[in-house]
């Protein structure tokens, strides 16, 4: 059992945080032995691990996180194997803002015909139909670019899919060949994705900027 000044230290996270996710249900309550000491299950470094995790990688919220939690499936001893059967709730669009389509033509004086091309390209992916903030926003940034740019962003969307294929094929055979501790593997490979991918690709983007400006 940790004391909160051992869990703060342990987690690296700040105590107002830690009471926030104790608020929100995401951690266990703590074990009461005496009036002013309360102690902490030792599982509860790996639970905050795993939030900030999702909160870094995934930009989920925190609605989001208690439902992954809250699921049936979910192991908090192979929280990434739990992970990658729930991507689909994990990564679901954020919900606080939904907006029909004709409020999106109507805003950004477009036709139906106009945002469904968008959408068939593949520059806006609304989950389930959903068009969220998130969707006007790369609305507003496409509708905003010229052609030479337009010609950039089909390229993300070609490279994109490539890059998914080929991410989807690793993860089947990793799943298929792993043996002994999956959990570890499945994190590595979200380690990967999340954040080897982003980081490879935006520096060499500054790194090319950078040598092409000199």
């Amino acid at each position: 059992m940790l004391k909160m000044n051992e869990l703060e230290k342990q987690s690296d996270t700040p105590k107002s945080t830690i009471l926030y996710y104790l608020k929100e249900g995401l951690l266990p309550s703590p074990k009461k032995d005496k009036p002013n000491l309360h102690l902490y299950d030792e599982s509860c470094v790996e639970i905050i691990e795993l939030i900030k995790y999702l909160q870094g990688n995934f930009n989920s919220t925190i609605a989001q996180i208690k439902a992954l939690f809250a699921s049936e499936e979910f192991d908090i001893n192979n929280p990434y194997e739990t992970l990658l059967g729930n991507l689909e709730l994990i990564m679901g669009a954020n919900l606080t803002k939904i907006y029909k389509e004709n409020e999106l033509c109507e805003e950004f004086n477009i036709s139906k015909k106009e945002l469904k091309k968008y959408v068939d390209e593949s520059f806006l992916v609304p989950r389930n139909g959903i068009f969220t903030s998130k969707e006007r926003e790369i609305l507003a940034i496409v509708l905003n670019s010229n052609e030479d740019e337009l010609k950039m962003i089909k390229e993300y969307v070609s490279l994109a899919k490539k890059l998914a294929k080929e991410e989807i094929n690793l993860t089947l055979n990793l799943i298929k060949s792993a043996k002994d501790n999956k959990n570890k593997m499945l994190k590595h490979l979200f380690d990967i994705l999340l954040i080897l991918k982003p980081y490879i690709l935006n520096m060499h983007t500054l790194s090319t900027y950078q040598k092409e400006t000199k």
